[in-house]
């Protein structure tokens, strides 16, 4: 760190959402700026392709920027754009995803569309953290320490309204460890007036287009139904087919509407609690299905991954595809690939190993899950290129 101030105009927004500006053709990241402005930083880390910042001052600011409704801005992590219009947000990481994809992918997508939702009060699940006053909230930007949260405006009104009232207690998580355990990190999910919290209860109910799911509290589930329902309504309840398969299936969401629509779905997901709520919320289907709680690169050397499929849905984690799963992909009896991704670098390597298998990207939706982030949730359609 040094305590040099320098002086650069940012140029654009990174995926993590901070402002790049460049010194020398060196990147320099600079958190809570604005592409456009003019702004007095310092540099606290040094690296050989790039250095991080920190923002002291803004000499030209963005007729863009605005002031942040959390008194916690800039010191509790979970936000990096509420300093900015949300409009403007949407387009800059538009703009971010088309570089990405141009960068890792090695092809231009052209204007992506991005499906928008509410910019606060939409947040359905939240991780927790034990303070060190005895308080509930979150962890500090850049920091493994925590900071109490009074309110949290991104938070759905339900889990918001929790928030405030336990925090008004002087030590609110002495009475709630009773209950839930010694845990310094917990989930909690909330819809409507319903609240669920790791440790106190095993599962959590989730209302999506009118269907009903349970879900283990601990484990993933989309955290904004709002913009959830845009998803399945745009990209998965329109599919139609025989079969269909459902990797990384999790609680069996996309594959409830799937069969609505499929004679028959295959679930794979290896997390035996999820697959157990899997078959929970999909034992009133209509179709056929099958599970298998393994990960899908043994699946893919099952009997059951020679079969021929109408459609696959595909909903990894952050890291992407697999190699092993890419390379079964290349000769899989599909048509039709609906790759549901939450980390565009890993998207656009896999869309650039998967076109040099056999496949053509149709079309790549943006949604904006995360809002005051730099995050984003995309969808791709693949369909099998002319053999």
């Amino acid at each position: 760190m040094t305590d040099d101030l320098l002086t650069l105009r940012v140029e654009k927004l990174s995926s993590h959402g901070e402002g790049i500006a460049f010194s020398e053709g060196k990147a320099v990241f600079i958190p809570y700026s604005i592409p456009g402005e003019l702004v007095l930083f310092r540099i606290v880390e040094e690296h050989a392709s790039f250095s991080r910042a920190e923002l002291v001052g803004t000499k030209e600011p963005s007729p863009q920027r605005t002031e942040p409704p959390c008194p916690l801005f800039g010191v509790c992590g979970g936000c990096t754009l509420q300093h900015m219009e949300y409009s403007y947000q949407a387009e800059l990481k538009q703009d971010a995803a088309r570089e990405t994809f141009l960068r890792i992918g090695g092809f231009d997508p052209g204007k992506l569309e991005i499906v928008v939702g509410e910019p606060y009060y939409y947040r359905n699940r939240i991780q927790i953290h034990a303070c060190g006053d005895g308080g509930l909230g979150f962890t500090k930007a850049g920091s493994r320490e925590t900071v109490r949260a009074a309110q949290c405006p991104v938070l759905a009104p339900a889990l918001e309204r929790w928030l405030v009232v336990e925090n008004r207690k002087a030590r609110p998580y002495r009475a709630l460890s009773a209950l839930i355990g010694e845990r310094p990190r917990f989930a909690a999910f909330g819809q409507d007036e319903h609240i669920y919290i790791e440790g106190r209860d095993a599962y959590a109910g989730a209302s999506v287009r009118g269907k009903r799911f349970q879900f283990p509290v601990a484990h993933f589930f989309q955290s904004n139904i709002a913009v959830l329902e845009k998803l399945i309504e745009r990209c998965i309840e329109p599919l139609k087919g025989g079969r269909a398969l459902d990797l990384y299936s999790g609680a069996g969401l996309f594959s409830l509407f799937l069969a609505d629509n499929f004679d028959s779905i295959e679930c794979v997901e290896s997390d035996t609690a999820s697959m157990e709520a899997a078959r929970l919320n999909l034992s009133q289907a209509s179709a056929k299905i099958g599970f298998s709680d393994i990960p899908v690169e043994r699946w893919v050397q099952t009997p059951h991954a020679n079969r021929a499929f109408d459609c696959i849905v595909a909903d990894p984690p952050r890291t992407g595809l697999s190699p092993e799963l890419r390379a079964w992909l290349a000769g899989a009896q599909a048509d039709l690939l609906i790759y549901v991704s939450c980390d565009h670098a890993s998207l656009a390597r896999d869309l650039q190993d998967l076109t040099q298998k056999g496949w053509k990207t149709e079309n790549i939706t943006l949604f904006d899950f995360y809002p005051q982030t730099g995050r984003l949730e995309a969808v791709a359609r693949l369909a099998r290129a002319a053999r």
